[in-house]
């Protein structure tokens, strides 16, 4: 798609960005975006029960299933605007070390909790599905049957897994599709209690490509398919390592070689109706990375040992093949390396085979149960001690796509 069928965004403001609690960095002045609408807290009343049950109860296959399949299909940038902009593809930060190692100041500023939601409040997902579009022929796009993101993915993950953590998430049904949709207390919560220097090493030792300056986020869709059922996973990505960026993944001409405006049509981004007085702005800017070359990032102090049981489940659930683990003393870091963590993570799927496999039948009771439900809305909650519920939705205005955005998936 040329650069013509995209339509262009504002000049470009701001210095560098906010991004997330993971690992990311952020500088010190963002633009937030145009004021979000609101959707209701996380204690706000249930609806109707649907289905409940605890993870012991479910069957699982003798054989446990593996991820197969992995292919990286879409990505896009957030750039720091107060209107919602996305670059598509976007790029992550590039791994670009200090020549000499030097005390970093340790985090300070808040960050927002979910990104996605801050920016765009009214459909968080909406940027993953019209990225996904932009970047893939619709011949070629798989039946999806769950499309959500590492938060609630890894919800899901560690209830199948007997750890104690409540959560709550709204699922909207589209055609065949299971939308799972983060939601926390607010769109713009931030977490406000940061400590050691996992936003201050990103900003020292990543940079921003010259195609993507002024990015705050770079969030990525992977499709892998997990024991018969087929997965798009969102997640946001720290870095890349430029030496590995070999090969690329276009964006998709028109099938039909049609016109400017009957592409921007195809997308949906022309018939969309602003939500609160802004709408999401897509430009095609940015090089597609491929999934080899990502990374992610964690910081520890030297006397803190880091126990890898803590990242490798969202090292699997995202298929992300490189880490680095990066200690300091008193916040000089010493010539931090990127490794590859291809067998770690095969040994980890390995080793939890059964908390997998069990994982698959949780996903699977879900995807059953709406899809046979009346309604399209739902919610998937569970207080991290008792059962996992499968209510209906009854708040209004949280549907995970737009009308016409909705439209044009059912037809895929």
């Amino acid at each position: 798609m040329s650069s013509q069928e995209f339509r262009r965004g504002n000049n470009l403001r701001g210095a560098r960005g906010i991004r997330r609690a993971r690992g990311g960095w952020r500088g010190s002045s963002y633009t937030a975006a145009s004021t979000p609408q609101l959707q209701p807290r996380a204690n706000e009343p249930f609806g109707p029960r649907i289905d409940s049950f605890t993870t012991k109860q479910l069957l699982i296959e003798e054989e446990s299933p593996e991820i197969e399949h992995v292919k990286y299909v879409a990505s896009y940038n957030w750039l720091n605007d107060s209107s919602a902009i996305i670059l598509v593809p976007g790029s992550p930060p590039a791994w670009t070390p200090l020549a000499e190692d030097v005390k970093l100041r340790p985090d300070s500023e808040p960050v927002y909790r979910d990104v996605n939601a801050a920016r765009y409040a009214a459909h968080p997902m909406e940027p993953a599905v019209r990225s996904v579009l932009a970047m893939q022929p619709l011949s070629e796009l798989p039946l999806v049957d769950v499309f959500g993101c590492g938060s609630t993915f890894g919800n899901l993950l560690r209830c199948a897994r007997s750890q104690p953590k409540p959560f709550r998430f709204d699922v909207d049904v589209i055609g065949d599709t299971v939308f799972m949709v983060r939601r926390e207390e607010t769109p713009t919560e931030m977490i406000t209690d940061l400590q050691g220097y996992g936003h201050t090493f990103p900003e020292a030792y990543t940079s921003w490509d010259a195609n993507v300056r002024n990015s705050t986020s770079h969030q990525r869709i992977v499709s892998y398919a997990f024991g018969g059922m087929q997965f798009f996973i969102r997640s946001e990505t720290d870095a890349y390592l430029r030496d590995s960026s070999t090969g690329s993944l276009s964006l998709k001409k028109s099938q039909k070689e049609a016109s400017v405006d009957g592409v921007l049509d195809t997308l949906g981004i022309d018939a969309r109706q602003p939500v609160g007085g802004s709408a999401l702005t897509i430009q095609e800017q940015g090089t597609p990375i491929p999934q080899d070359a990502i990374f992610d990032i964690k910081t520890r102090a030297s006397y803190r040992e880091y126990n890898m049981e803590e990242i490798l489940p969202r090292l699997w659930m995202n298929q992300t093949p490189n880490f680095l683990l990066a200690y300091h003393e008193f916040g000089k870091f010493t010539n931090p390396k990127v490794k590859s963590v291809r067998d770690s993570v095969l040994k980890w799927q390995t080793d939890n085979a059964n908390d997998l496999a069990r994982f698959h039948a949780l996903v699977r009771r879900i995807v059953d149960v709406v899809r046979d439900s009346d309604g399209q809305q739902f919610e998937i909650s569970c207080d991290g001690q008792g059962d996992l519920c499968i209510t209906k939705q009854i708040a209004e205005g949280r549907e995970a796509l737009p009308t016409d955005l909705s439209g044009l998936w059912q037809s895929i």
